[in-house]
Parts: C-alpha cells; structure tokens; sequence
C-alpha cells in the first residue's frame, strides 16, 4: 500500500483495514494488488487500486465510515 506522509492525517483509522484487505487480494491470487491512498483537489478521500499492470480503478471513499470503505473498495475492485 502506499499512503504519503502528508496524506496520513486524513487516512487515520483507514490505513489498517485497507492494508489488510489489500493483503486478503494478495493471498487471492492477486499478488500485484497495489492500494494508492491520496486526497483529491476537492479534499475527498480516495483509493486507487491496481490489480494488474493494465488496470487501474479509483474508489471514492470520502465519508464512509472505515468498514464502509473496506466494503466499497472491495466491491469496485472485484473483477
């Protein structure tokens, strides 16, 4: 997973859970899963999930609580 420092404050009770998730595709049979944690231009929480080196997908996750997120990036990543 990768969360920049100067993202971290607003990814605090987040990172753990996607972390594990991101693990959970991994153990899968998705060994290039990659999680990107960012804030936008507009301050919504975001995970841009690379399952391949041809895919990418961005979920937002402003407002969801920490299991909320889990559950939708697990939902848009699904293949």
């Amino acid at each position: 997973m990768i969360l920049d420092e100067q993202h971290k404050a607003a990814f605090d009770g987040y990172a753990k859970p996607l972390a594990k998730l991101e693990e959970a595709f991994k153990k899968a049979g998705y060994p290039k899963m990659t999680f990107r944690l960012f804030v936008d231009a507009f301050g919504n929480k975001m995970v841009s999930a690379t399952p391949n080196r041809a895919a990418q997908k961005v979920i937002c996750i402003e407002g969801d609580s920490p299991a909320q997120a889990v559950k939708d990036v697990a939902k848009g990543v699904w293949p």
